[in-house]
């Protein structure tokens, strides 16, 4: 299924749909939403201003410009890489990656996948197709998750050595647990692909290079990030960690992910490691950076409704 107005494509990318004139109950609806999610983003700026989290954040920002570069690079990698999967399916135009920055925020600040739907939302209101969105926003979540679950089996099947020395006593059966979780999870999703999947198979591999290209441009990029703090420490060890750290983040059932990963640092550095605390302060860069675009994107959607009212 094309969600656009055009037939399936001859080239890369269809033609570019038209703003849509959507029912009046359906504006309603979409409006009401928005402003939801756009006060819910607001509220979780209010509550870390609050709590003084980001104030913390000041001392410990690195002043190094190249550091910023590629820290805006991996911020607005994952939401450039969804734009190029709609420019694709939709046509989607620049101001659609707006849209997506919101979908990144609500998904890692407020709920999981509640970016999605508000992204779907938009979509429904903003751009003209055929079919509804639904599907579209649907496969390409589901196709995230696939290829996060194989990259991260890859990596599993490549760390192994070390994560025998650091997955240890009960922590053994949890992790164990956990990579047949996430396995059978992603076969099952593959057994049913022709119930599950409305695009068509070349789009389908389409958006799974592009999600697992997105993986690996990112742990590239935090790598890097990692090195520039820590220059004494080889970009290929720093890729390794994060890299694990990518990996013990998505296992389902495995406790105490932070006190796994700081064991593998130790047996690569030492105790003494500063890795740790190097990428929790990206992290926390990370969440600052969620809350700022957040804020700009959720006065800006506030302010164009009251214009529209």
């Amino acid at each position: 299924m094309i969600p656009a107005t055009v037939e399936a494509p001859a080239a890369l990318f269809p033609p570019m749909p038209a703003i849509r004139d959507a029912p009046y109950w359906r504006n309603v609806a979409q409006r009401w939403a928005g402003l939801t999610m756009s006060g819910a983003i607001l509220l979780t700026v209010a509550v870390q201003l609050g709590s003084g989290g980001l104030s913390a954040l000041v001392d410990a920002t690195p002043r190094h410009p190249a550091f910023w570069a590629v820290f805006a690079l991996l911020y607005i990698a994952p939401s450039a890489a969804e734009w190029l999967i709609f420019r694709r399916l939709w046509r989607l135009p620049a101001v659609g990656l707006v849209a997506l920055l919101r979908k990144q925020i609500a998904n890692e600040l407020i709920l999981g996948y509640s970016g999605d739907a508000h992204f779907y939302l938009w979509a429904r209101g903003h751009l003209r197709m055929a079919n509804s969105p639904f599907g579209a926003v649907k496969d390409v979540a589901i196709l995230s998750a696939v290829s996060g679950n194989a990259v991260t089996l890859l990596l599993m099947v490549l760390s192994w050595p070390l994560l025998v020395e650091a997955v240890a006593g009960p922590l053994a059966n949890t992790f164990a647990w956990s990579v047949a979780l996430i396995a059978a999870t992603s076969l099952l999703l593959f057994g049913f692909r022709r119930q599950l999947f409305s695009l068509r198979r070349p789009d389908l591999l389409f958006v799974s290079v592009v999600h697992v290209a997105r993986i690996a441009v990112c742990l590239g990029l935090l790598a890097l990030l990692a090195h520039l703090l820590l220059p004494e420490v080889a970009v290929q060890w720093l890729l390794v960690l994060v890299t694990l750290r990518m990996m013990l983040s998505r296992l389902p059932l495995l406790p105490a992910k932070d006190v796994v990963f700081a064991g593998l640092v130790a047996i690569l550095f030492g105790r003494e490691a500063q890795i740790v605390p190097v990428i929790a302060l990206i992290g926390s860069l990370t969440v600052a950076a969620h809350l700022i675009v957040g804020l700009l994107t959720s006065v800006e959607a506030f302010a164009s409704r009251e214009k529209a009212a």
